[in-house]
């Protein structure tokens, strides 16, 4: 299941969450699984630790605390968020790096690599649809895709570069035209 990158990027207040704190715990369960399919099926498993921000799903405390990187009529039409709600450019250029803690971490854990969620309208799919956001983070395709593709570039530059990086993308989103 996924794994968050940080506190309010957490679906909910059990919601894995890999840090310092805990790596060893995630360690063991590493071992475990492997452990475990080496028992019963005699195949070593490639492990993967899926690391996401929920975005505007967030509910670290439990109740929704919905982090987006822009207003979006199709996900807003009944209830509109306040824009206390849409992350900063300096919120965002700091989360590649909890992206490479996490990668790290998760490779110390003796995971074989990591996916970077892009996907099911999470914090970094919502981005690749970020047209009208201004700065660099949304309108031309290059400033959309910046965050996802300098999490992954600092998640490679954090691992020993035995763990591979992978991302989840979704196909299609289905917003309606121009975008």
């Amino acid at each position: 299941e996924a794994c968050a990158v940080c506190r309010q990027g957490r679906a909910n207040p059990r919601q894995l969450w890999i840090r310092e704190e805990n790596v060893d715990a995630f360690r063991r369960l590493a071992d475990e699984m492997r452990e475990t399919a080496l028992r019963t099926t005699g195949v070593a498993p490639v492990l993967v630790l899926q690391l996401t921000h929920s975005g505007r799903y967030s509910k670290p405390e439990g109740d929704p605390a919905p982090r987006i990187a822009c207003r979006n009529p199709l996900f807003e039409k009944d209830m509109p968020l306040p824009d206390s709600c849409i992350l900063s450019d300096d919120e965002l250029r700091a989360l590649p790096e909890r992206y490479a803690c996490s990668a790290r971490l998760a490779e110390e854990a003796g995971f074989d690599g990591v996916d970077i969620k892009a996907c099911h309208r999470y914090l970094l799919n919502e981005l690749l649809s970020a047209h009208t956001r201004p700065g660099p983070y949304g309108g031309s395709f290059e400033n959309r895709t910046r965050l996802l593709r300098d999490a992954v570039r600092a998640a490679k530059a954090a691992t020993a570069g035995g763990a591979f990086i992978t991302s989840r993308l979704n196909v299609y989103d289905g917003f309606p035209y121009p975008y």
